[in-house]
C-alpha cells in the first residue's frame, strides 16, 4: 500500500509548478463564482435573448449582424438558455464559469508546453487569472461570449499548433485548426488566431534561433499553419455578405492621447492588479489610476522589461516584441472600430482581454531561456531555489488584484438592472389593470434604441401588458417607480368648434385632426365629458384602439407611436351629440415631475 501511495503522489512531487497552477486555478474559479452569481443580464443581453423571442432557433437568428459582428457561437448560446430564460442569472454565470475555467486551463497547458516547470511562471499566470481587466467578460454574459471563446480558441491553436510543429503530428495540427474554426463561429476577431500563432512559433519557439533560421525553419512547415489560412480566407467573405463593408472614420487627433489611456491608464495597472482605486470606474470602464498611480506602474513595467532584457538579451527582446505587437493590433482595431465612442472604448477592458494571453506568454517567454552571463546558468537553473521569492511575487500580485476587485465589483454585477427590472415586474403585479407605457428602459440596462420594456421584460420569459388605453396612464422612471405622464414636444394639437365641449361627437366618426409622420414614442390624449359609461373607438390611420370611460368628465390615453393620418373618434353607449371630445394633443410621454417634463 505504501509503495501505491508513493507511486501515486510522486508525478504531483515531480511537477510541482501544475499543483500550484491547479491550486490558483480553483482560486480563481471560486472567487469568480462569487463575484458572478451576484451579475446579472445587461444591455446585449436582452437584446440577444429578446431576438431569440421573436426568430426563434433559425437561421436569422443565429446568422446575423449585431453591432459589427457575426456571433453564430454565442447566439446559439443565447437560443439554449433563451428557451426559458426566467428571472436567475445562475445559467449565464454558470456559462461564464465554465468558459473562464477552460481558458484557465488551457494557458497552463501552453505554458507549460513552451516553458516547462519554472515555478516563475506562475507570477503571468496569476495576472492572468485575477487581473481586474478581465472582470468585465467575467461578469457580463454578452462580453463574456465573446473573449472567452476567443481565449479558448487561441489557446487551443497555439497548443495544438506547438505540438504539431515540434513532432509533425497531423493529429496535432487539426485540433490547432478546430481552435480557429471554434473561434471564427463565435467572433470575427478570432482571424488573429493564426498570426499570434506564428508569432509565437517564430517569436518564442524558436526564441534561441537567429531571425532569418527561425523564419526559414516556420515557413517550412506550412502545410500545418496551411488549414488556418484556408479557414480565414474562406470567412472573411463570409462574415463580409453577413455584416458588410463597414465605414472606418478614426478620428487621427485623438489616437495618440487614447492610445496613451488605453496603455497607461487601464492596461498597465491592470496588469500589476491596480489601480488600487474605483474612481471612474463605470460597468465596462476600468477604474482611473490618476497620473501618480499610472507613472508608478508605467515605471514597473519598463524595469521589468529593462531586467529581462538584462538576464536574457535578445530572447526577452523577442518576448516583448510579441507582446508590443499584439497590443498594437488590439489597440489599433479599437481605435478603427470605436472611433465614435473612445471616450468609452479607450478605458474599456472587453477590448484587450486576448491580449492578456499574450502578454502572460510573452512575460514568461522574456525570463525563459539561458542567461546572458552562462557562469550564472547552473546555480539559476535549480527551480527548487526559486519557489519562494516566485510564490512571495506571485502571492503580492494575487493580493494587488483582490483589492482592485474589491473595489470595483459592485460597479460590474448590474445590481441596479436587476433592481429595475424587479421592481418593474413587482408594481404591475401588484396592479396588473394600471395602463403601462411601454417605454425605452433606462441607460443602465440597455441603451438600445427601438427596444422598450416589454422587449426587456419578454426576454426573460416574463411577458406583460404594455400600451393599453386608459384614463390614468403611467410610465416607469429610472428607478422602476410608476408615475403618471405629462406629453413633450407636441406634434399635434386640436381643439373643436363648440366652446365649453371641443367636439359634440356624432353617431358616426367625428375628425380630430392629422398625425404627421414621426418616430420615437407617441400618446395621444384628449378630455372627455359624457353623461354616461361610453365606449370610445380612436383611430389613426389604420389602427384602431377602444377605451370604455365612465360618466363625468376625465382624460383619455392612448398610445399611437408608429402611427400616421387622420385622427377620428366616435361614441358607442350613449346619445349622439352628449359626448364632449376637446383638446387634444399628440406628444412625447415622460413621466411627470421630473426634469425634462412640463
Amino acid at each position: 500500500m505504501r509503495g501505491e501511495a508513493v507511486a501515486t503522489e510522486r508525478p504531483w512531487r515531480a511537477d510541482p509548478l501544475l499543483v500550484a497552477g491547479v491550486v490558483l486555478i480553483a482560486l480563481q474559479t471560486g472567487l469568480r463564482a462569487v463575484v458572478v452569481l451576484r451579475s446579472y443580464y445587461w444591455q446585449d443581453d436582452y437584446f440577444h435573448l429578446s431576438m431569440y423571442q421573436r426568430l426563434g432557433l433559425s437561421r436569422d437568428f443565429l446568422v446575423r449582424e449585431h453591432n459589427g459582428h457575426l456571433e453564430i457561437g454565442p447566439n446559439l448560446v443565447y437560443a439554449l438558455v433563451g428557451r426559458d430564460p426566467g428571472l436567475s442569472f445562475l445559467p449565464a454565470a454558470l456559462c461564464l464559469l465554465a468558459l473562464q475555467l477552460t481558458a484557465s486551463c488551457l494557458l497552463l497547458a501552453v505554458l507549460r508546453q513552451l516553458f516547462g516547470r519554472s515555478p516563475w511562471l506562475l507570477v503571468p499566470f496569476a495576472a492572468y487569472l485575477f487581473s481586474p481587466l478581465a472582470l468585465t467578460a467575467g461578469t457580463w454574459w454578452a462580453a463574456g461570449l465573446e473573449a472567452l471563446p476567443l481565449q479558448i480558441a487561441m489557446l487551443t491553436a497555439l497548443l495544438g499548433g506547438i505540438r504539431a510543429y515540434r513532432s509533425r503530428s497531423w493529429r496535432w495540427a487539426a485540433v490547432s485548426a478546430v481552435g480557429t474554426a471554434a473561434g471564427l463561429l463565435c467572433w470575427e476577431k478570432a482571424v488573429l488566431v493564426l498570426p499570434a500563432l506564428v508569432a509565437v512559433l517564430v517569436l518564442v519557439e524558436e526564441a534561441g534561433t537567429p531571425w532569418r533560421r527561425s523564419l526559414r525553419r516556420v515557413a517550412e512547415s506550412w502545410p500545418f499553419l496551411l488549414p488556418h489560412a484556408l479557414l480565414v480566407a474562406a470567412y472573411v467573405p463570409f462574415y463580409l455578405s453577413v455584416v458588410g463593408p463597414s465605414t472606418l472614420d478614426p478620428d487621427l487627433g485623438q489616437v495618440v492621447p487614447t492610445t496613451a489611456e488605453t496603455v497607461f491608464g487601464m492596461l498597465l495597472p491592470g496588469l500589476f492588479g491596480g489601480p488600487w482605486t474605483a474612481e471612474g470606474a463605470a460597468n465596462t470602464v476600468a477604474a482611473d489610476p490618476g497620473t501618480l498611480r499610472a507613472v508608478l506602474f508605467a515605471v514597473l513595467a519598463s524595469g521589468i522589461v529593462a531586467v529581462s532584457i538584462w538576464l536574457r538579451g535578445a530572447r526577452a527582446g523577442k518576448a516583448w516584441f510579441l507582446v508590443a505587437g499584439y497590443l498594437a493590433v488590439d489597440v489599433a482595431l479599437v481605435q478603427l472600430t470605436r472611433a465614435a465612442s473612445l471616450d468609452i472604448a479607450a478605458r474599456d477592458p472587453r477590448y484587450v482581454t486576448d491580449a492578456l494571453l499574450v502578454i502572460a506568454i510573452g512575460c514568461s517567454a522574456a525570463f525563459s531561456g539561458p542567461r546572458r552571463t552562462p557562469s550564472a546558468a547552473p546555480e539559476q537553473a535549480r527551480p527548487a531555489r526559486a519557489v519562494a521569492p516566485a510564490a512571495a511575487v506571485g502571492a503580492l500580485l494575487v493580493a494587488s488584484c483582490l483589492v482592485t476587485t474589491s473595489l470595483v465589483v459592485g460597479e460590474l454585477q448590474h445590481e441596479r438592472t436587476r433592481q429595475f427590472v424587479d421592481g418593474v415586474l413587482a408594481t404591475m403585479d401588484a396592479d396588473p389593470g394600471v395602463s403601462v407605457i411601454s417605454s425605452q428602459p433606462p441607460g443602465h440596462v440597455t441603451v438600445f434604441i427601438d427596444f422598450d420594456l416589454d422587449d426587456t421584460l419578454r426576454a426573460l420569459g416574463q411577458a406583460r401588458t404594455f400600451d393599453q388605453p386608459g384614463t390614468d396612464m403611467r410610465m416607469f422612471d429610472a428607478d422602476a417607480v410608476l408615475r403618471p405622464i405629462t406629453l413633450l414636444e407636441p406634434i399635434m394639437r386640436a381643439s373643436g368648434p363648440i366652446e365649453g365641449c371641443g367636439w359634440a361627437l356624432p353617431t358616426g366618426e367625428q375628425p380630430l385632426g392629422d398625425v404627421p409622420i414621426w418616430f420615437g414614442l407617441q400618446v395621444l390624449r384628449f378630455t372627455y365629458d359624457s353623461p354616461a359609461e361610453v365606449t370610445l373607438h380612436l383611430a389613426v390611420g389604420d389602427d384602431r384602439q377602444d377605451l370604455t370611460v365612465p360618466p363625468g368628465s376625465g382624460q383619455a390615453m392612448f398610445v399611437v407611436t408608429g402611427q400616421q393620418g387622420p385622427v377620428t373618434v366616435r361614441a358607442s353607449g350613449a346619445p349622439a351629440g352628449t359626448v364632449c371630445v376637446a383638446d387634444v394633443v399628440v406628444g412625447t410621454p415622460w413621466p411627470e415631475g421630473l426634469t425634462g417634463g412640463s
